[in-house]
């Protein structure tokens, strides 16, 4: 799980907590709604970590490459590698 995952996670429980008065302060509709925002920010912010550490990953597949050595590419395709690091 990602930082990011992570903070998703918790602003659902919150909204959740929310929504069944299970916080020691009223919270309104409105809050939940911007909370709700907040977890679009999250999942924006999340695309944009997979996508760096993409090209981080091509970058180092392209240096092996130009060193003559087997790349990881042909053992494991980014997007596999990721769900196995970021999933668990």
């Amino acid at each position: 799980m990602t930082a990011v995952e992570l903070i998703i996670k918790q602003l659902y429980e919150y909204i959740r907590k929310s929504a069944h008065n299970e916080l020691s302060t009223i919270r309104t509709g409105e809050f939940r709604i911007g909370l709700r925002k907040a977890i679009d920010f999250c999942e924006q912010a999340k695309e944009m970590e997979k996508q760096q550490h993409g090209q981080t990953w091509d970058a180092a597949i392209k240096a092996h490459d130009n060193r003559g050595h087997v790349h990881a590419r042909s053992l494991v395709d980014f997007d596999e590698y990721y769900e196995q690091q970021f999933k668990k």
